[in-house]
């Protein structure tokens, strides 16, 4: 049984359309068991409930999306995000899915699950294809990142790709331009560190068009640049699916298209632990597919294969 923790209060939407998406989760998945992290303030957990296979789990605390973290949030030991994070430390749960509040969750996360390796920092990871599979390393978990980091970003996203996949990580960094002479000073700086390495295979810089093709599959960069880059990517194509009708143009190709290339939620890794983040302004479809991503990466433990593999690289 896939033992699916769900942080149902940090959604834009509420725990109403959270319970929804579990509800239709457990329906689909008869091997996976939901436990279901809510604020009784907040949201009425159905007496009647429509599955013994949905574990209700009340806390008394939540933390917003706009919260500022600081040293407080490690004493809300009753919040969803915390409470669902130590479960999993303890091994009641498999994954933990989260909606909610991206910075308080990196920090409880490092604080609660810990790290694979200190000073290697997690990073969101995000399949930008899934076949062949690509990724776009971090999304936004280290805004201000030294070369170091960037560096750490790269082993990460190696491992991942070569954890859920058959394919060969071959690692870029993103750029203005391919030549060396472009950019700043900590892109060169880290340039020359993974040069210098015998894993990855790295291929020097990258620019915006190869996120969705080219041989080059581990794309990395800071997370400012990281979660700009993503949401300018799905704000365009939203925009097109506006537009297009209105010069009688059919979008039922580019959505299937879209729909099958896609991947709700976000990746955490680098922590000792199964952790998926999805969009804050997720809708049923989109948390239903963040809950899909959480079991799938469950399933083969995920965290454990990348450390795995990290050791075998002499990493950890």
């Amino acid at each position: 049984m896939i033992r699916v923790a769900i942080d149902a209060m940090g959604g834009d939407l509420g725990p109403r359309i959270a319970f929804q998406a579990t509800e239709k989760i457990v329906a689909a998945f008869t091997d996976v068991e939901a436990h279901f992290y809510f604020d009784p303030q907040e949201f009425d957990f159905p007496v009647d409930s429509p599955s013994s296979r949905i574990i209700p789990v009340a806390c008394h605390d939540s933390v917003s999306s706009m919260e500022v973290v600081d040293r407080s949030l490690f004493k809300r030991v009753d919040s969803t995000i915390y409470r669902s994070l130590a479960d999993m430390s303890k091994a009641k749960t498999d994954v933990v899915v989260t909606f909610g509040n991206t910075a308080a969750m990196v920090a409880l996360a490092r604080h609660i699950v810990g790290l694979l390796r200190p000073k290697l920092y997690p990073a969101l990871i995000r399949e930008m294809r899934p076949n062949p599979l690509r990724c776009l390393v971090d999304l936004g978990a280290n805004v201000h990142c030294a070369a170091e980091m960037l560096n750490g970003f790269a082993l990460l996203g190696a491992s991942y790709v070569e954890a859920r996949s058959d394919s060969e990580a071959n690692v870029a960094l993103l750029n203005v331009g391919v030549e060396t002479s472009k950019g700043s000073s900590v892109i060169k700086e880290c340039y020359q560190m993974l040069s210098e390495q015998a894993w990855p295979k790295f291929s020097g810089f990258a620019e915006g068009f190869e996120l969705f093709s080219g041989e080059k599959n581990v794309i990395v960069c800071d997370g400012m640049v990281g979660n700009a880059v993503l949401k300018a990517s799905e704000g365009l194509f939203m925009f097109l699916l506006s537009q297009l009708p209105k010069h009688s143009m059919d979008t039922s190709a580019i959505e299937k298209l879209v729909q099958a290339e896609s991947r709700h939620g976000a990746c955490l890794v680098g922590i000792k632990g199964n952790l998926v983040k999805g969009h804050g302004r997720s809708d049923l479809k989109a948390m239903m597919g963040a809950i899909e991503y959480g079991i799938d990466i469950a399933r083969t433990n995920l965290y454990k294969r990348i450390e795995t593999k990290l050791t075998q690289q002499g990493v950890l």
